[in-house]
């Protein structure tokens, strides 16, 4: 009879460790780093100016940029979709194209998203250029 006893109680004990692990939820993903200068027409950026990036349209990461060693440089930390909130789209997944913005001009370079990985990527905007308009009604461009 005692060994029945301890046989059950080892069987209960067994079966509330089975039947009480639950699945661990999956981290997000590692953001996709990027850094390195910033100019505009070949220039540092205008005080106040942001870079950002966004996949899709959406933006997913803006910062201000840093001055250093005479030129603008920004850093940033593109965020991953956590797939565990498949509603939500909360950043990038791998293989996206990135494309950068400085203030309001889009950069001459894009990037593509991955995963825990930190890339220098130079960025490089252009104003856009007045359009004046000849007597003669022919449109030329001002540099």
């Amino acid at each position: 009879m005692k060994k029945f006893r301890t046989l059950t109680i080892l069987f209960v004990i067994l079966a509330m460790l089975v039947f009480n692990i639950q699945p661990a939820l999956a981290a997000p993903p590692l953001p996709s780093g990027f850094k390195g200068t910033v100019k505009i027409d070949g220039a540092n950026v205008p005080a106040g100016t942001a870079v950002s990036a966004r996949i899709n349209g959406v933006e997913y990461a803006a910062s201000a940029y840093l001055m250093y060693n005479g030129d603008t440089v920004y850093s940033l930390d593109v965020l991953g979709d956590d797939t565990d909130t498949p509603s939500t789209i909360e950043g990038g997944v791998d293989g996206n194209t990135i494309v950068f913005f400085i203030g309001t001009i889009q950069a001459t370079q894009t990037g593509t998203w991955h995963s825990g990985v930190n890339v220098t990527l130079d960025l490089t905007g252009f104003s856009p250029r007045a359009l004046t308009v000849s007597k003669s009604g022919a449109g030329s461009g001002s540099v």
